[in-house]
């Protein structure tokens, strides 16, 4: 499974400042919404920048000595809203590292195992069912919990309307729920793959998998395209959230 990074709340970013020069009459709330809108371009990029090295931790301080009042609370929550969730995704990537997802299909590591009869694949694979499960459970409460907070924020009704909306929009659009579909697809054609290399005779040749029987290599063939195809369609999706995202920036 490909490193990913997803792209974190550019909708709550960007959607609801144009509401707020509806909102704002006097010139000096014109100058701070500029300046939060400013901050927020200037954080999200750099969590945006951190938050692909997903083995190190995301060290941005959301809060600002720009920022007052309701800009600032706004800020704070939207700016650690990006990070826990960046944050959170790059854990999951973490814990797959860390059990060797990267090596699935590694025919060394194949072959050793079917020694072994396939111990080690069977237990990287119940491990990694886990490690997605829990992810999923953990995304979904989070933008759960982001709305409930959202509604108590001690800004401005107005404020909290807006922002609520914005994360409900941007939970709608955000790629990460394709991208991670695709995941749990590609997750379940390796649990198809396995299962033609674990119930039939193989070898390696020339580094490839070699079946004794037609069907079981036309099965393989076609499940590693499949394969192949969601890792493919995975990097369009990544790098398209990355273009959009700096052009935004």
């Amino acid at each position: 499974m490909p490193r990913i990074f997803v792209i974190l709340g550019c909708a709550t970013v960007l959607v609801f400042g144009w509401m707020f020069y509806q909102y704002s009459v006097q010139q000096k709330e014109v100058a701070q919404l500029e300046t939060y809108q400013t901050v927020l371009m200037e954080k999200t990029e750099k969590i945006f920048q951190q938050a692909q090295h997903w083995d190190k931790p995301i060290q941005v301080d959301v809060t600002d000595a720009r920022l007052t009042g309701d800009y600032k609370v706004m800020s704070d929550f939207i700016l650690s809203q990006m990070i826990q969730r960046a944050e959170s995704r790059n854990q999951y990537v973490r814990d797959l590292k860390a059990l060797n997802w990267d090596k699935f299909l590694d025919i060394d590591r194949l072959l050793a195992d079917k020694k072994n009869q396939y111990q080690e694949t069977k237990q990287m694979l119940q491990q990694v069912h886990a490690v997605v499960d829990a992810y999923e459970q953990k995304a979904t409460q989070q933008e759960e919990n982001a709305l409930e907070q959202a509604k108590h924020l001690p800004v401005k009704n107005v404020f909290r309307q807006q922002i609520a909306q914005s994360l409900r929009e941007s939970r709608d659009s955000d790629e990460s729920h394709a991208l991670f579909e695709l995941e749990k697809q590609s997750l379940a054609k390796a649990d198809e793959i396995f299962k033609v290399i674990q119930d039939n005779k193989w070898e390696k040749k020339n580094n490839l998998f070699m079946f004794y029987e037609d069907a079981p290599l036309k099965q393989f063939n076609q499940l590693y395209k499949e394969i192949l195809q969601l890792n493919t369609h995975m990097d369009e999706i990544r790098q398209k959230n990355r273009s959009e995202l700096k052009q935004k920036l």
